[in-house]
């Protein structure tokens, strides 16, 4: 199933192509963490980016299978707390964009989806396979009720690092530079700014 699926901010600036050459390519998973749902309301625009019950739509891939065309100058990397994970988002629109871990060298990342490109251009990365964290989803019409699939997603994430290593793909990195660092600046956001963001039914 060998294709390529196109990825922009809100606004159009930021452009990206995930190039898919295999189903095995990248898993989709719906988070219903903590971290996730206030990253999302940030910028006030939940209802865009959370499926029911407060789910962020991932997909979970390799690094090497992006391709940034477009807008990287208006990318930036927000962190919840000064350890936590890596959340790249565009600054041009408030648009989250993709996770990575801390440890940039790690071959994996997370492109986050939007509500509206899960009919259109994201329907080629296949149905969610894992619910993650529902004991956080928001009590409302159509939330999940229970974890799926959690397991087999990590041992995914794990089978895709290593085929990255083994076949020289883990140094192929659009989000990081010449020299190893991100292309983007990080910044930890705020502790008021943060417990502003956390969704009522969290507090």
């Amino acid at each position: 199933m060998a294709a390529t699926v196109r990825k922009t901010c809100r606004c159009g600036a930021v452009e990206v192509m995930l190039a898919v050459p295999a189903r095995g390519a990248g898993t989709r998973v719906t988070c219903y963490c903590n971290d996730c749902q206030t990253a999302a309301g940030l910028f006030g625009h939940s209802d865009e980016f959370l499926s029911p019950g407060g789910g962020s739509e991932i997909w979970q891939t390799t690094p090497d299978r992006l391709t940034l065309t477009a807008g990287a100058e208006h990318l930036e990397i927000l962190r919840l707390s000064p350890r936590g994970l890596y959340r790249w988002h565009a600054r041009c629109c408030g648009t989250p964009m993709f996770n990575t871990m801390s440890r940039v060298h790690l071959p994996f990342v997370g492109v986050v989806l939007r509500q509206d490109e899960l009919a259109g251009p994201a329907a080629g990365l296949g149905a969610s396979r894992c619910r993650a964290f529902t004991k956080y989803a928001k009590p409302e019409p159509g939330a999940p009720v229970a974890d799926r699939g959690f397991a087999g997603a990590g041992l995914q994430v794990l089978r895709r690092m290593a085929g990255a290593w083994i076949g020289g793909r883990a140094t192929s990195n659009a989000l990081l530079g010449d020299d190893g660092a991100p292309v983007a600046p990080v910044t930890v956001i705020p502790l008021e700014q943060r417990q502003a963001a956390v969704p009522a039914h969290l507090r």
